[in-house]
């Protein structure tokens, strides 16, 4: 016989058991769609939100902005969903920015081994701001590190850490960075 708390565990329904996905077209910045997810991406509901993702695609768009600030969570196989977003615009000469990532969608991406692999921003208008910096020529750039004053290179706007003194680095669209 069940106990009283486990039978109350079982009554309470999984969250996120549904992504929806919103996209826009940025207005000052063409060839570009912000994408907001709610709800969470899990092995249940991949086929939907990639149907989705490619309805956006199919718009002819290069670059894409995946807000994460309101998705409650997203395994390994929505990580690689986005890899094969990436791919994607990648082969049409864009890119994917993944933007308001909570601190669990970044420790994934750690454990998974894709830190630095995609291009991070804060937010998504941080993101759009990155994208015409790069397009226009601001990345890469070389600066000095804040903490140890080594030389670093510095592709994209974004979070890294110094080879030297493993500092945790800022780069911001503008060009300028801090620690942290």
């Amino acid at each position: 016989m069940p106990s009283g708390l486990l039978s109350r565990i079982q009554k309470i329904s999984q969250p996120g058991s549904d992504a929806l996905i919103s996209s826009q077209i940025s207005t000052d910045f063409p060839g570009c769609i912000v994408a907001r997810f709610v709800g969470a991406v899990t092995e249940a509901n991949l086929d939907t939100v990639a149907q989705s993702f490619d309805s956006i695609l199919s718009e002819g768009i290069r670059y894409l902005v995946v807000d994460f600030s309101t998705i409650e969570d997203i395994g390994p196989a929505g990580m690689g969903l986005m890899l094969a977003l990436r791919q994607k615009l990648r082969d049409r000469h864009g890119d994917l920015v993944l933007c308001g990532m909570r601190p669990c969608m970044e420790r994934m991406q750690r454990i998974l081994g894709l830190e630095g692999y995609f291009t991070t921003a804060v937010d998504a208008q941080s993101a759009l701001t990155g994208l015409k910096f790069a397009i226009n020529g601001i990345y890469p750039l070389s600066v000095q590190c804040p903490a140890c004053n080594s030389l670093i290179d510095i592709e994209k706007p974004g979070r890294g850490r110094c080879q030297t003194c493993e500092a945790v680095i800022t780069a911001f669209p503008d060009g300028t960075i801090t620690l942290g």
